[in-house]
């Protein structure tokens, strides 16, 4: 949204001759029209820690009846109080040298469906996006997501910006790279990691990291002008130009599962160093113990976990690999508390039905080839699948010397292929 964009308020109303249903109505009218006429949905750019980060704040209600997530009929969760807290709360606000690592990004924040938290997502040269068109020549948006340990700013962002550039620095930002190549990349914090601050149980899990993506699939799609028809599931003639969405390593389960629960919000899906594993079953925490729970002391993250994806020699020089530790630990402190990994058993290539790349390195230690073919043969019939492997190439292909063959192999699924409506791409 524009800056000085009034808000348009929308007001609900389901009739079901119920009085406080009724009264509610009316108090809710009641209060949008005390609102000053003034009151606006700014997209305003704001300077903090020397860098100006551009921030999306919207006025929205929400709701603390509980709610039940559709993600395979499990987990009933309660919703939370709203989050107040923000980038500005989070340890990579707070450091010295958090400000570099967002240079030459926008930086925004996307209230998640449900509960209001706010996400942090990042995007390049994107504060006036270029609307989607049906000729396909329009800039392709594609988002993100980061692994189990580090937030998206290390992870695709190394190096990047024209601050880097003036200094000499090599870019490793893989945004950068697919800007560069003609898609409008943007990607996202999950809760706890980076920019993005952890709610109030103080731990990330699968399901939730999905209702996230999905929030954030649809903020990118409604700022690309792409069809409100296809947002709420109807099938529509723009279908193809929804999001292409990316998953590393576990962010490719992640990934995966958006795609198995809601594949309307997706154009494609690049399953990239994806550790599913078909023989691996995530055990469910125990319902009772006779000792009572206690919180954890935090553990802190160190610069050599960052650098052990790096194995082949001669695939990525000291510096820059001590460069990617340093900024790891700037962005991600301590370590996330991920839980119910047994969510996670839901993976079920078969329910994906999309345009669907897989693509690892040939020695990738925690994507075998073995199981990356389980993946690749068990995918849903009738739609484009693409196996690429990279030889020479470890489970961080996109940080090495030839990462570009991996950002042109990313690009070139993205842009080309069959469209939903059975047509192609010129």
């Amino acid at each position: 949204m524009k800056k000085g964009q009034k808000i348009k308020s929308t007001i609900s109303f389901h009739y079901n001759r119920s009085l406080p249903t009724i009264l509610t109505f009316y108090l809710n009218v009641a209060m949008l029209l005390s609102l000053p006429s003034s009151a606006y949905i700014m997209n305003s750019r704001v300077r903090m820690y020397g860098y100006r980060f551009g921030v999306s704040f919207a006025r929205r209600r929400y709701s603390s009846n509980k709610i039940w997530r559709k993600s395979f009929g499990m987990d009933k969760i309660r919703s939370k109080t709203k989050c107040s807290m923000t980038i500005e709360d989070t340890p990579l606000a707070s450091h010295a040298s958090g400000a570099a690592l967002l240079d030459g990004l926008d930086v925004y924040k996307v209230d998640a469906t449900g509960d209001g938290h706010p996400l942090c997502v990042f995007g390049i040269n994107s504060t006036n996006p270029v609307q989607s068109s049906h000729d396909g020549k329009g800039i392709r948006p594609i988002l993100l997501l980061h692994g189990r340990t580090w937030s998206s700013l290390p992870v695709y962002h190394l190096l990047g910006g024209p601050k880097n550039n003036q200094t000499g620095q090599e870019s490793r930002s893989l945004m950068e790279t697919l800007h560069n190549l003609g898609l409008q990349p943007y990607a996202m914090d999950f809760r706890g990691f980076g920019g993005t601050p952890y709610d109030a149980t103080n731990y990330v899990e699968p399901f939730r990291c999905v209702s996230d993506v999905e929030s954030v699939l649809k903020w990118i799609a409604t700022r690309h002008g792409m069809d409100n028809q296809v947002l709420d599931g109807t099938n529509g003639e723009s279908a193809f130009e929804m999001p292409a969405l990316l998953g590393w390593s576990q962010g490719a389960l992640v990934a995966q599962l958006t795609a198995q629960k809601n594949n309307h919000l997706i154009s494609k899906l690049v399953l990239y160093g994806s550790i599913y594993d078909p023989l691996i079953s995530y055990p469910r925490e125990p319902l009772y113990s006779t000792n009572p729970a206690t919180e954890t002391a935090p553990i802190k993250n160190i610069a050599d976990a960052a650098m052990e994806d790096f194995t082949i020699e001669g695939s990525i020089s000291h510096e820059i690999a001590i460069k990617f530790g340093e900024a790891a630990i700037i962005a991600d402190p301590q370590k996330s508390n991920w839980k119910h990994l047994h969510q996670f058993n839901n993976l079920d290539p078969a329910q994906v039905h999309i345009p669907t790349l897989v693509v690892a390195g040939d020695q990738d230690p925690y994507a075998p080839l073995r199981v990356q073919a389980e993946l690749f043969s068990n995918l849903g019939r009738g739609s484009d699948r693409t196996w690429s492997i990279l030889a020479d190439s470890d489970h961080a292909v996109h940080l090495l010397d030839g990462r570009q063959r991996f950002a042109d192999i990313v690009n070139s699924f993205v842009r080309n292929g069959k469209r939903s409506d059975n047509t192609y791409y010129s």
